[in-house]
């Protein structure tokens, strides 16, 4: 599978695993809190509707997107606590989401590296 496929999978693949998140901790969560992270869901689904259309553009919301998506879910000590109870369904929520967060934040930049080097 190439990188672009890659990239785009992984988009969809947060796409669908935001649905999952935000059933999970829609009663949890504070709703100004709830409301912050749907409307990071809702960039996800444009950004999946981006690779299809504009995938460049898409490579860098895609970026951004999962930087923030880090950022504001690693330090939090209740995500944590998830995997130390044992409890299944958040834990796979949380390491399957970060692991593709990762996985954008590494790809990205390698396939931009890549075609710069095509190109020279």
């Amino acid at each position: 599978m190439s990188i672009p496929r890659l990239i785009q999978a992984l988009v969809l693949f947060s796409v669908v695993l935001g649905v999952l998140f935000l059933v999970q901790v829609q009663g949890l969560l504070p709703q100004e809190v709830f409301d912050f992270v749907a409307v990071g869901w809702v960039l996800f689904i444009v950004d999946a509707a981006l690779t299809f259309a504009k995938p460049r553009v898409s490579y860098y919301l895609a970026f951004v997107l999962a930087v923030l998506a880090l950022g504001s879910s690693l330090p939090q000590t209740a995500h944590w606590a998830f995997i130390e109870e044992g409890d299944l369904l958040p834990s796979a929520t949380f390491i399957l989401g970060s692991a593709a967060q990762v996985l954008l934040i590494v790809l990205v930049p390698v396939y931009f590296l890549s075609r710069r080097r095509q190109r020279a």
